[in-house]
């Protein structure tokens, strides 16, 4: 299904209103919260997608808020101001402190606080979100709407279903189910089949077979 623009599920329109204004409070927060140099075009050139929507949907408090950036150029140059030497090396990650919120530099996101600037996958919301890894996570917000690549029913259920378009980090995705079904989520034999599936398609990578021979038990893989 193509991006829709009208909601279409059974809660009341006014629910929908607030979560907006809640994703727009933290687009706000967040932009006010970067350098002042860089804040007009992160404005422009940023959406928020992923599990943020669902969460407010359902009443839960999000665990963070995910940004998208559509522009390269601008994730270099804030990949580049916020890694600049100041941080500590711990973990496998860069640790450091910037506005007095705690700021995580990894190769995949710079995490400050709750927020979240997704670096390794950047370009319009068809192309990043269609490659989710499930479905209850492929609404976004942008341009003041709350859009959808998918049905907006898979916001009204906890059951995970895996998203078959996904051509990425399969091997990571059934590594994360563990957290989903931690949080309350469910899934069945048929969406684990779909990722097993998948996975014989596109083998593992070398990246995947490094973090499985480790046995660490960070999560190493990307969202």
């Amino acid at each position: 299904m193509g991006r829709e623009t009208v909601y279409r599920g059974t809660k009341p329109f006014l629910q929908l209103a607030n979560i907006k204004l809640d994703l727009e409070k933290a687009k706000k927060d967040f932009t006010n919260l970067l350098p002042l140099e860089y804040q007009e075009e992160f404005k422009n050139k940023s959406y928020l997608a992923g599990g943020a929507i669902y969460s407010l949907y359902n009443n839960q408090i999000p665990k963070d808020y995910d940004f998208f950036l559509t522009d390269e150029s601008l994730v270099k140059e804030l990949r580049r101001f916020f890694d600049n030497g100041t941080l500590k090396y711990k973990n496998g990650v860069k640790i450091g402190k910037y506005k007095g919120e705690t700021l995580v530099y990894t190769d995949n996101a710079i995490s400050i606080g709750m927020y979240q600037i997704i670096t390794k996958w950047v370009g319009d919301p068809e192309d990043v979100i269609e490659e989710f890894d499930f479905k209850h996570n492929m609404f976004y917000y942008k341009d003041d709407e709350i859009k959808t690549l998918v049905d907006w029913s898979y916001l009204e259920d906890n059951k995970l279903r895996y998203n078959e378009k996904r051509a990425r980090d399969i091997c990571g995705t059934i590594i994360r189910i563990k957290k989903f079904v931690e949080r309350g989520f469910t899934i069945t034999n048929r969406e684990v089949s779909k990722m097993l599936l998948k996975l014989h398609e596109v083998g593992f990578n070398d990246r995947e077979l490094e973090i499985l021979h480790a046995n660490d038990e960070r999560n190493d893989f990307g969202s």
